[in-house]
């Protein structure tokens, strides 16, 4: 993270490698759920940044929306 910009797509990705390993069983739900707490904290700070900026509502990122497309 250069010039102290947040990369979205790279941390939505770390997310949801998370999320696949769950669906694998590499990890149970409640860890995963965990693990990824801090990427989605920081993804959804993001997002309700550039919705107050455009003036429009968030959609923020749960953890059950890592499984579909977003």
């Amino acid at each position: 993270m250069e010039n102290n910009k947040v990369n979205l797509r790279d941390l939505l990705a770390e997310a949801r490698a998370i999320h696949l390993a769950m669906k694998h069983g590499a990890l149970s739900y409640e860890k995963a759920k965990v693990m990824t707490k801090p990427y989605l904290d920081t993804i959804n700070k993001e997002v309700r940044k550039m919705a107050r900026q455009y003036k429009v509502s968030p959609k923020e990122i749960r953890f059950s929306d890592l499984n579909r497309g977003i």
